[in-house]
C-alpha cells in the first residue's frame, strides 16, 4: 500500500472523528483483504506454488477450525463485512493474524517467509486504524493491543533492555507482566498480578541492585511494593488510594529500575 497522501489529507481540510465499531469493522476487512492479496497470509492460508499446485498452510484444511481452537470463538472467518463482529471479535482476531502473518516472496528455491518483516508491516497498516478508533489504540510490538501509550513511555515500555546474558534474563516474566498490565482488557487483578511479577523480578536482581544503586532508591522501590496492599501484609499499608493513577505510576518506576539495572548490568 503506497503511504500517498489525497489533497485535503495533505492540507488537513478533513478532520477524523473516531471512528465507530461499524466503522473499525469495515476498515479491519479491507486491511485484511488487502493484505491477503499481498501475500501476507500465505504462510497461515495456504498458496499455489510455482507449478500451480496447492500447498496447505499452518491452518490446515479448515480456517474456521483453527481460529476456534486458538481463541474459543468459531464463525468469525472468512473475514467479511457482513459477519457481526464485536469489538473483542475483532482484537482477538488481529491479535491472532499477528503471530502468523509474515512476508511471502518466491526465490529460485521455493516460497520464503519473513515473519518480522510481515509483523512490521501488519502493525503499521492496523495501528492506523485502531489508533483512531474511541480513544486510541495500538498493536504493541509484544502482539496485544493496548491504549496508546503517550508521552514517550511507549519507548520505556516497547525497548526495556535486556541483560547480555541469556541465562539470567527475565524477558518472558517482563514481557508477560506488560502484557498483563497494558492489555486492552486488563482487570484491576491483571495490573496487581503485574506489579508484583516486576517486584519478583527486583528481588531476583537485589544483589546488582545493592551494587549500583544507592540505599535509600532501592528501599523506596520495594516501598512502593509493601506500602501499597501489594505484597507482604502490614498495619501500616495505604489501602484507600486511587488505584487507576497509583497502578501505573508504581508499574512504571519499577519498569525504569529495572531497565536502569540491566544497562547497569551489561556495562560491567
Amino acid at each position: 500500500m503506497s503511504d500517498r497522501q489525497y489533497y485535503s489529507q495533505r492540507y488537513n481540510l478533513h478532520k477524523n472523528e473516531p471512528y465507530s465499531l461499524g466503522e473499525l469493522k469495515l476498515l479491519f476487512v479491507q486491511v485484511y483483504y488487502e493484505l491477503s492479496q499481498e501475500g501476507y497470509f500465505e504462510e497461515l492460508i495456504g498458496y499455489h506454488n510455482s507449478f500451480g499446485n496447492w500447498v496447505n498452510g499452518k491452518k490446515g484444511n479448515d480456517l474456521d477450525s483453527f481460529v476456534f481452537l486458538r481463541i474459543g470463538k468459531s464463525g468469525l472467518v472468512p473475514i467479511d463485512e457482513d459477519t457481526r463482529y464485536k469489538e473483542d471479535d475483532i482484537f482477538d482476531l488481529i491479535e491472532l493474524f499477528y503471530d502468523y502473518v509474515s512476508f511471502s516472496e518466491e526465490t529460485k528455491y521455493g516460497r520464503s517467509f519473513d515473519a518480522e518483516k510481515g509483523k512490521k508491516y501488519f502493525r503499521e497498516r492496523i495501528n492506523k486504524i485502531l489508533g483512531n478508533y474511541k480513544e486510541g489504540f495500538e498493536l504493541s510490538p509484544q502482539g496485544y493491543i493496548r491504549e496508546i501509550l503517550s508521552n514517550g513511555l511507549d519507548s520505556l515500555v516497547d525497548d526495556v533492555q535486556e541483560l547480555d546474558d541469556d541465562d539470567k534474563n527475565p524477558t518472558e516474566i517482563i514481557d508477560d507482566a506488560k502484557k498483563k498490565f497494558f492489555h486492552y482488557n486488563a482487570t484491576t487483578s491483571d495490573k496487581k498480578a503485574a506489579i508484583i511479577e516486576l517486584g519478583g523480578v527486583l528481588e531476583l536482581f537485589k544483589t546488582d541492585l545493592d551494587k549500583h544503586f544507592n540505599n535509600k532508591d532501592e528501599s523506596d522501590l520495594f516501598n512502593l511494593l509493601n506500602n501499597y496492599n501489594l505484597r507482604h501484609k502490614n498495619l501500616n499499608q495505604k489501602n484507600n488510594y486511587d488505584i487507576e493513577v497509583f497502578y501505573p505510576w508504581i508499574f512504571f518506576n519499577l519498569l525504569a529500575a529495572i531497565d536502569a539495572c540491566f544497562k547497569m548490568i551489561n556495562r560491567e
